[in-house]
């Protein structure tokens, strides 16, 4: 065999060349003019092979990455780094020279190539719904039979935020669309279903409560054949808070707890500790608040009861003793609250 460059002779030819030949005019690839990156103006997203990603990447391994999908090696290469250098930026054009390195048959080639790099500005899908004010789900803030108060709604807007902070982290439909004042509580405009429910949970597990869902259909995706939806997701906070006093069946007592699972009751007659689950909260009724509760003095006591006088009409009332109670004394100012022609010393509750 022989090469028919220069007419040496030898045992093996590179693409009918001798190894000499084949190295002096050798091309360690073939790359493009032009390369096209589309950039989210918004968040800074890229598209991918159609698809939109979060890539937490500098602007030149995008630029690498695409460079990757477009450029084609010599077969022969091995070992190959390839490096950007910046020479010129023109608006959204930006001139490289590409630095190739690799091993050829056991040689080390570098070269040099031009390289257009076209950055094009768009909005990605998800930007696109945020800026035009697109939601999936609504949050409607109630509660029952009375309005929020200002200390309610701002530990809410606060945990929202919070939230949304977080999740947005993951999910760019994590934002609040619209937050709009009623008399009757506030309703969250939430990019997704899915970040909606999260947050209604998170509301849920911090203040209590009840949520119900209700799905409307708003239209339908032609391209994708589905039907459209919106959820509206009711947030009911009970009328009572802590420290209120509530009858359950048998159970007359003060709230001492309200979580996301369970309602915890001090009962005023046992003086057990009782959890009500929330499944069971409209079989509860709000008999007195925090703010009826009064004081009154202790004007005797005995083995089997405590006298005090009634907080209203001052007329002596004989209690009967509890642990709660037991180590009252005569002359000592005492909590206590009157349901439905009762009276109650509350022992050793702290708030009053």
């Amino acid at each position: 065999m022989f090469c028919p460059n220069c007419g040496k002779t030898e045992e093996k030819l590179f693409d009918n060349l001798c190894r000499s030949c084949f190295l002096k005019d050798v091309v360690l690839a073939e790359i493009p003019d032009q390369i096209e990156i589309t950039i989210c103006a918004h968040c800074e997203s890229r598209l991918e092979k159609g698809k939109w990603h979060d890539l937490e990447i500098s602007d030149e391994e995008v630029i690498l990455n695409t460079l990757n999908e477009h450029i084609t090696l010599n077969k022969y290469a091995q070992d190959v780094e390839i490096d950007l250098e910046l020479i010129l930026e023109r608006g959204s054009t930006l001139e490289f020279i590409v630095h190739i390195k690799g091993s050829v048959l056991g040689e080390i080639i570098e070269q040099d190539y031009k390289l257009n790099v076209k950055i094009n500005r768009n909005v990605c899908p998800e930007c696109s719904k945020y800026m035009s004010g697109y939601y999936e789900a609504v949050i409607q803030l109630r509660v029952d039979n009375r309005n929020p108060d200002e200390e309610e709604i701002n530990s809410i807007d606060m945990l929202i935020a919070d939230s949304i902070n977080k999740i947005s982290k993951k999910n760019k439909m994590a934002y609040i669309a619209e937050r709009v004042v009623l008399k009757e509580g506030i309703d969250y405009y939430i990019g997704s279903q899915k970040v909606a429910k999260r947050l209604s949970n998170i509301l849920k597990n911090h203040f209590g409560g009840v949520i119900k869902e209700s799905p409307r259909l708003m239209g339908r995706d032609k391209s994708a054949g589905k039907d459209l939806y919106r959820t509206w997701i009711s947030f009911r906070i009970p009328y009572f808070r802590v420290n209120d006093f509530i009858k359950y069946g048998n159970v007359l007592g003060q709230v001492t707890s309200i979580e996301g699972k369970r309602i915890s009751v001090h009962d005023l007659v046992s003086q057990n500790q009782t959890s009500i689950q929330w499944r069971d909260y409209d079989k509860i009724e709000t008999v007195a608040k925090k703010e009826d509760i009064n004081e009154t003095t202790v004007t005797a006591k005995s083995p089997n009861s405590i006298q005090i006088l009634h907080p209203v009409s001052y007329e002596p009332l004989d209690i009967d003793i509890n642990p709660e109670i037991a180590d009252v004394e005569i002359g000592s100012q005492v909590p206590v609250i009157e349901i439905e022609g009762n009276v109650y010393i509350l022992g050793n509750f702290k708030n009053i």
